[in-house]
């Protein structure tokens, strides 16, 4: 196996009983990875928007994006999207910090935010 530049290594996971060897390495955990950290900053997002009103204005910002250099713009807002499609998450990789910021800065259909809340956005988007 040396020979052939294969280096055989103990790993702790191969001593658990259950475990099937050669489903351990997948080539898609990165993507589930990934996938998930997506789902949670979008769950946060998503519930800093409801808090302070916003959700519309990001709707209609993410909605509105023009297809640009291959990104897919899906046509439901995030919240209608049931599954994501790797075009999907792939795009709001993209967008995010274009659009959250945007949504929380937009005058048109929403209240103008007061001092205190604009101080709260100041904060998210770094966060973001």
């Amino acid at each position: 196996m040396h020979t052939e530049g294969v280096k055989l290594v103990e790993n702790a996971l191969w001593s658990l009983k259950e475990t099937v060897l050669h489903q351990l390495m997948r080539s898609d955990i990165l993507y589930t990875m990934l996938l998930e950290n997506l789902q949670y900053l979008m769950d946060w997002i998503v519930g800093f928007l409801e808090y302070y009103n916003r959700l519309p204005a990001f709707d209609d910002v993410s909605s509105s994006l023009p297809h640009y250099l291959g990104i897919h713009v899906p046509h439901k807002s995030y919240r209608l999207l049931s599954q994501l499609s790797r075009k999907d998450m792939r795009s709001i990789v993209m967008v995010i910090l274009g659009v959250f910021p945007a949504a929380l800065r937009r005058k048109i259909g929403t209240q103008r935010p007061t001092a205190g809340q604009e101080q709260e956005f100041k904060k998210a988007i770094p966060c973001v």
